[in-house]
């Protein structure tokens, strides 16, 4: 899938523009091509060297210019000592030190790669690559030591996290979203790390491909079909409160911003993450009016943080229309749920689980996990069923690794039971699982109100087209 040279861990990357002759030595024949040692070691040593002369710069042009000088100093020096390098290698070290500079380094190539879903790192010698159609495979070396490892995480949680984030023994834990070299360029990148409490530091880096995602998007995809396109519009339209459900990588966090892109675009949003992943922020012809809050971490003398329990309440003083969180994860629920209910509907999160049968005892968990144990699950149940109008549940194929929704719950308060009461609108009836029409909701005035045309809920106007 990605072409690296045998036994080099930097591929050689086209370069545009015309060869700069100032870079070759006059007298570099014959031209050695470094060992994969030798080529890591010179962009460490070149990288360190330039480290005060680029401290707060972010103009990649001028940089490119500093380490042009810094990659032709050290091959004269080479060059004193007999060894001569060659143009290519030395165009190599400038692109290599740019991306350690500006990107993820050895990784870039595979961050750049449109197909790259995901990486994970088991130690800096076992590196496994898993590509948008499900494949995984191994890819080369990203450090010469674990040591090595450490420190290049630590390097891109200080300089190239939204929020710098610590990475040592005493905080043997990181998670945060990475700034791409390209901001513009419409990839997020999220970063988990563990060290002290792994036998190796391990890394896995998640690639966002679909930032700037619409409905019709998903259409295309085959995520929704026109029958699911149709009432989901509609329902963020009405301003009703959406809840997106399904596992690891199901596709939550690309729904949630497909959705999102229904809204008025002049409409007044706050995004609330514990790491930046939805950047609707950065979207301004979908989202004018935005502010983009994220949880802060405590520093080592475990002061200053600040959680998402924390921002919440805080944004409804800023007139928000709609709050957006990207992840419920444990008591910020319980605001989550007071803003849902307090003049702010129509907002939306996402909650990790694994069918719709399983989100309201998730909700009991994660408001007990939060709060403690002193709130009865009935107490939890009503309020659920008064917040929450809809659950749509995702699933991922694992035969494709295509997403899709397959199933949507209209939520109501307790009736018959404890748990709240719950229409299936859309089941898991179709083909793998798909979501197909089921019952007609009591929500359906306000889907005709906000443009739904009722016809879509007959399954011959719900078919997929399985791709």
């Amino acid at each position: 899938m990605s072409s690296w040279p045998p036994g080099d861990v930097w591929p050689p990357r086209p370069i545009a523009g015309p060869a700069d002759p100032g870079l070759l030595p006059r007298t570099a024949t014959p031209a050695e091509e470094l060992d994969v040692k030798d080529f890591r070691e010179a962009v460490l040593d070149i990288t360190a060297s330039i480290a005060d002369d680029l401290k707060d710069s972010e103009d990649r042009e001028a940089a490119r210019q500093v380490i042009q000088s810094s990659v032709q100093r050290w091959s004269h020096e080479r060059l004193a000592d007999g060894v001569a390098v060659s143009f290519a290698t030395q165009r190599r070290l400038v692109q290599a030190v740019l991306d350690e500079r500006f990107e993820l380094g050895v990784l870039t190539p595979y961050v750049n790669d449109s197909r790259v879903e995901s990486i994970d790192i088991n130690g800096c010698d076992e590196v496994w690559i898993t590509y948008s159609d499900g494949t995984c495979e191994r890819g080369p070396a990203v450090a010469a030591t674990d040591d090595e490892l450490i420190k290049m995480i630590q390097m891109w949680a200080l300089h190239k996290s939204y929020n710098p984030r610590e990475f040592s023994g005493a905080s043997p834990l990181l998670n945060t979203a990475l700034r791409p070299g390209d901001e513009e360029g419409g990839v997020g990148v999220r970063l988990s790390a563990t060290m002290a409490v792994t036998t190796r530091p391990c890394a896995s880096i998640r690639c966002h491909r679909l930032v700037d995602v619409t409905l019709d998007d998903l259409l295309r995809l085959g995520t929704i079909n026109r029958s699911l396109y149709g009432f989901l519009r509609a329902a963020v339209l009405a301003r009703l409160n959406i809840v997106i459900t399904g596992g690891t990588a199901a596709g939550k966090t690309t729904m949630l911003r497909a959705l999102a892109s229904a809204i008025d675009p002049a409409e007044r949003l706050a995004t609330l993450e514990s790491d930046y992943e939805l950047f609707l922020h950065k979207l301004r012809h979908r989202h004018e009016n935005v502010i983009a809050f994220q949880v802060r971490q405590a520093n080592s003398e475990g002061a200053g943080a600040v959680t998402l329990n924390d921002l919440i309440p805080h944004s409804l003083r800023k007139n928000i229309k709609r709050i957006i969180v990207g992840e419920v994860r444990a008591d910020e629920i319980i605001p989550m749920f007071e803003a849902m209910n307090t003049g702010h509907p129509g907002s939306m999160c996402t909650i990790h689980a694994n069918g719709t049968e399983e989100i309201f005892n998730r909700v009991v968990m994660l408001w007990t996990r939060g709060v403690g144990a002193q709130t009865p699950p009935d107490v939890i149940h009503l309020n659920t069923g008064e917040t929450i109008d809809l659950v749509v549940h995702l699933r991922m194929d694992p035969a494709t690794n295509t997403r899709f929704v397959s199933e949507v719950l209209e939520v109501m308060p307790p009736a018959d039971s404890e748990q709240p009461s719950r229409n299936r609108v859309y089941s898991p009836t179709g083909p793998g699982g798909r979501a197909m029409p089921d019952i007609t909701p009591q929500c359906l005035p306000q889907l005709k109100a906000a443009g739904f045309d009722p016809t879509l809920l007959d399954p011959y106007a719900a078919m997929w087209e399985v791709r």
